[in-house]
């Protein structure tokens, strides 16, 4: 925990330290830095941290994804408000959060991840204002880092509903959990909209 509090420190250091349009340093690990500004709810040094790992990627032509940092908050909140709880593991919180990704890439949805939050009547009354009141944990950082840079671990784009209740066109996994019950994430109605989910077996 001590070297964890060290790291995350120095990071932070380190790029607060960089003056406004530097170059990004080829040293310090960008993605550690947003996660660090997500932790502690710091817009201007995870949006700076997001800059600086594009252009990382860029000049030194890795293939990694582009991560937006408000995304990357809100979608780290969205996980901790539905999966929070410490003993669920990795895959949970993940499936959670793709769950909401899938809708963002479905015609059933709204385009974006703060359109699908707010939508009426699927995840809070007033979510956007009730999630932006979370600190989430770092493993749902983790998990939204993750699914942001391409992770999968339904691997069906057709599943767009989770919660305790089936809905939608039936279920496609069911995670049981003895203190929390059933978490139920179902298919769409209209399954005609979707490729063939991946042959990948689902980690969940």
């Amino acid at each position: 925990m001590k070297a964890r509090l060290l790291c995350s420190a120095l990071l932070s250091l380190a790029l607060s330290a960089l003056p406004a349009g530097a170059e990004f340093l080829p040293e310090v690990d960008y993605a550690e830095c947003m996660a660090v500004a997500a932790e502690r709810g710091d817009l201007e040094a995870g949006r700076r941290a997001a800059r600086e790992r594009d252009e990382k990627i860029a000049a030194m032509g890795r293939e990694e994804c582009s991560i937006d940092f408000d995304e990357l908050l809100l979608l780290s909140r969205l996980i901790f408000a539905e999966a929070g709880s410490c003993w669920l593991d990795m895959d949970w919180k993940m499936a959670v959060g793709e769950v909401a990704l899938n809708r963002v890439a479905s015609p059933e949805f709204p385009g974006t991840l703060r359109e699908v939050v707010a939508q009426p009547g699927q995840y809070y009354y007033d979510a956007e204002r009730y999630l932006e009141g979370l600190s989430p944990d770092r493993p749902s950082i983790d998990a939204a880092l993750r699914l942001l840079g391409g992770e999968r671990v339904i691997n069906n784009p057709a599943v767009l509903f989770q919660a305790n209740t089936v809905l939608g066109g039936g279920v496609a996994l069911e995670l049981r959990d003895e203190r929390l019950g059933s978490t139920y994430l179902c298919y769409s109605s209209h399954m005609e909209l979707y490729p063939p989910a991946d042959s990948a077996e689902s980690g969940v």
